[in-house]
Formats: structure tokens, sequence, C-alpha cells
């Protein structure tokens, strides 16, 4: 890898433009965004197996709609949701790799009462995306699958500063790739205290 003298820092440009309301139990949101990037740093590689960091000579740009709710079903269970529908390019107007086109959860928390059990699932989509096997020479564009995690979290006070806690991970055993040939981590529970 070489370094490169000439290399600008990057800028970014953007703005939203986003609406919110509530009523009674519901709070909900739409936010539309823009964004562009001037002087976006990537890595080139080079016909002699050498690789520098360069700016790229037009802008990427980026943008999408996120929406999100939140209900107070009960005094003691909130429910939640949020979508993201993302589209970004580059400076050639292809589609920027490891960026996903969708992202999107839903959740439920459930407290017996103020001091007491609390429980929440929680599910987490992220959409399928584009990436480059750069195994072989001239790298080749891939798809990485879109993938679904289950999270179970549990939390019971012992004392009034000390709680015992539960969390389920990745419930699903789903195959998590956000970076090709990069597995993440499958099913998983951690037990742990926690200090208020």
């Amino acid at each position: 890898f070489i370094g490169n003298r000439d290399l600008k820092p990057e800028q970014s440009q953007n703005w939203e433009f986003g609406w919110e309301h509530a009523a009674g139990p519901f709070n909900w949101s739409a936010t539309y965004f823009e964004a562009d990037l001037d002087n976006e740093i990537f890595t080139a590689f080079n016909l002699d197996f050498t690789s520098t960091a360069r700016n790229r000579a037009r802008k990427s740009e980026r943008s999408g709609v996120e929406l999100a709710g939140r209900w107070q079903a009960l005094e003691t269970l909130t429910l939640a949701g949020q979508a993201t529908l993302f589209r970004s390019q580059d400076n050639a107007g292809a589609e920027e790799i490891r960026v996903p086109e969708v992202t999107a959860s839903i959740s439920a928390d459930w407290q017996a009462q103020e001091e007491g059990l609390r429980l929440g699932l929680a599910l987490d989509h992220v959409g399928g995306q584009g990436d480059f096997d750069f195994g072989p020479f001239p790298a080749r564009r891939v798809a990485l699958q879109a993938y679904t995690l289950a999270t179970l979290t549990a939390e019971y006070p012992l004392t009034d500063r000390l709680a015992i806690t539960l969390r389920g991970e990745n419930l699903l055993d789903e195959t998590v790739v956000d970076v090709f040939g990069y597995g993440g981590p499958g099913a998983g529970v951690h037990l742990g205290l926690r200090l208020k």
C-alpha cells in the first residue's frame, strides 16, 4: 500500500425534511434525506499489485426515506418499529457496495412494574447489498444476502442497585455477512450483572 500526498479530505453536503406527529399513545415520523459526498476516498488497486488511497473525481450521491413509529400499547408494554429505504450511487452511477437498500426493525418492551422484571424482543432486518470478491483479479461483483437478527433481553432487579441480565443474540442463528468473506457471529447467550 502506497500513501498519497495529494489526497484531499472528504466533504459532505446534506439536507433532510421530516414530519413527526403524536396522538395519544401513538408517535410516528417520516423523514426524507439527501447527501452528496465530494472527494470520496477509496482504495485504488493497480496492475502492479500495489494499491493507494485516491479521491473519486465526481460526487457520490445518497438519499432515502426513514419511517418510524411507537405505540404505548399498555402501561407496561411498548411497541416500536422503523424502516429506512436507502439509495446510494458512486461517482460512476453504480450502486455503492456494502450499503443495504433497506433496513428495518421492530421491538416490544414489557416491564411488570417500575422496578420489576423487564423483557424485550427485537427483530432487526438488513436487506441485500453488493460487495466485491477481491480473490480473483480483476475483482468480481457479488451479492450479499439479506438477514434478520432476533434478540431477546431480560433484566431482573436483585436489589435497588443490582440487577441480573440475560441477552440472547441472533437467536435464529442467521448467517451474517456484511463484508464478503467475513462471517458475523452466530447465536449467542450472555449472562451478566448490571450495577445502577
